[in-house]
This record gives structure tokens, sequence and C-alpha cells, in this order.
């Protein structure tokens, strides 16, 4: 798998990397992962011109490190926001401090995610 993520108003930061597919992917809308010190469900889509679309993780071969799930989005990245306190999706926003952009994810194979 090849990505190629351009830096923009999302993900100031571009990517380029290539991975090693293990499996098939599947949708998902938060995932497990440390912040400021303790772990926190966060809710996670993809990004693209037009706004959220839906990411997908799936498992791959790291390079060195061995197995892990890779979190990926559309076109231009992942946004990610924690999840609010009452459960419900974030209202996906370039604007909102709350949230972030990633070109994507690696996270290790028992991550948590939904």
């Amino acid at each position: 798998m090849y990505l190629d993520i351009p830096a923009n108003p999302n993900c100031p930061e571009g990517a380029m990397a290539t991975f090693k597919d293990a499996g098939p992917g599947r949708a998902l809308q938060a995932v497990r992962l440390h912040l400021d010190g303790a772990w926190r469900w966060c809710a996670v889509t993809g990004w693209d011109e037009s706004g959220a679309v839906p990411a997908q993780i799936a498992p791959i071969e790291e390079s060195g490190d061995g197995p892990a799930l890779l979190v990926t989005g559309g076109g231009l990245g992942l946004r990610l926001a924690p999840l609010p306190d009452n459960g419900g999706s974030p209202a996906w926003d370039l604007a909102d401090r709350a949230q972030w952009g990633e070109p994507f994810l690696i996270c290790r194979p028992d991550t948590a995610y939904r």
C-alpha cells in the first residue's frame, strides 16, 4: 500500500509512505490513543476535499517492528478528536482546536478500536 498525503489545511505536514498489507481493511469510527499521559477514545474520520469520509484500519507488516495496524483516511489524511463525554460524534471542523489532522496512524496490533 502506497500513501501520498500532500500538505493541506487538515494535515500541514504531508507524508509519503509504503506499507506491506497483511490482510483486508475495515471501517472504523474510533480508536483508543495515548494522549497527554492518559488513554482516551478518539473519534476518527478520513478527510478529503469535500470534508469527512470513512476511515479504514488494516493489518500491516511494519519493517523491523513486525505486525501493526494502519489507520488511513481520505486523500487529505485523517481527522481526529477526543470523543465527547456524551458519546456522540464530534462535528468535524478544521477550525476546531480540539481536533487535529494526521496523514495516517500506525498502531500496535492490540490497539482497541470500534
